[in-house]
């Protein structure tokens, strides 16, 4: 088998130029990403590409886009050339077509490479196709200023409520600034964050919704309808077009975003691979 030779690349290379990289709503996110953070590592055989994000505990994407296919031997040289660099965990996005041949993937990385599938989730991609803005009643929505104290509270009373559901006992204080760092609208009723959006990386076309969040008790009320409707509007205001990703198995998500405009575009597998420990 063939050894994959990587070399380390800057976000400007011309490999980001490629038409598969710029038109495929697989990779555009971490791309875009990997090019205004210097904190960022990027990686290519001038095929695959690799970027590492050390500030989120050395997390890596491996963008395959539809250039693998079935030949799941080259995602084993990537995870040995991962192994060598003493990356902990690693994150692939696979096309559906590949991720149905995986079983020898699966099978090296945990035997020989000590490396060990943790978890599968199926997602797709939904871009923004309505033919208008929504007609949304902004009251209430206010954007998050992380210099104003009492901004600062909002934020983290509404996330210590999530941090449950969420699962984030262990990372509250670092998800918290994470979203305090992004462009974050909440939903403000008495002094208390109900919801909020949050507007994530962007391209010359496309502008990701990173997450829209309601509180549990709050839910089956419009409230997320309306901060969909919002940040779809704050978005089209810049002539890009709304996208965003979505669990396929969350029907409920799902729902709302058809409901607000957004069709799938695409769906793809994530794989979750940790250290085998």
């Amino acid at each position: 088998m063939a050894e994959l030779k990587f070399e380390k690349i800057s976000g400007d290379d011309v490999i980001f130029k490629n038409q598969e990289y710029i038109s495929d709503s697989l990779v555009f996110n971490a791309i875009e990403s990997a090019r205004n953070d210097d904190s960022y590592n990027i990686y290519t055989d001038h095929k695959y590409v690799i970027i590492s994000t050390p500030k989120n505990g050395a997390r890596v994407w491996i963008w395959t886009a539809s250039a693998i296919k079935s030949d799941t031997s080259k995602l084993v040289d990537i995870c040995r050339f991962l192994r060598d660099c003493n990356i902990p965990k690693v994150e692939i996005y696979v096309k559906p077509e590949v991720s149905g041949n995986l079983s020898d993937l699966y099978a090296i990385t945990s035997l020989e490479l000590d490396y060990v599938v943790k978890d599968e989730l199926s997602l797709a991609v939904f871009t923004y196709k309505g033919d208008k803005k929504p007609d949304v009643d902004e009251e209430d929505i206010i954007c998050i200023d992380k210099n104003d104290p009492e901004h600062v509270r909002l934020v983290r009373e509404f996330y210590e409520k999530c941090c449950d559901e969420f699962r984030w006992h262990d990372k509250l204080d670092r998800k918290i600034k994470e979203y305090l760092d992004t462009e974050l609208y909440a939903y403000v009723k008495d002094g208390v964050m109900l919801a909020n959006a949050v507007i994530g990386s962007h391209t010359d076309e496309y502008t990701r919704i990173k997450s829209v969040a309601v509180l549990k008790d709050e839910r089956r009320k419009g409230i997320g309808y309306k901060m969909c409707g919002f940040i779809v509007n704050k978005i089209l205001e810049t002539q890009k077009t709304p996208i965003l990703y979505a669990h396929v198995g969350n029907a409920a998500a799902v729902a709302l975003w058809n409901k607000a405009g957004f069709k799938m575009r695409d769906k793809l597998c994530l794989l979750k691979i940790a250290d085998n420990n």
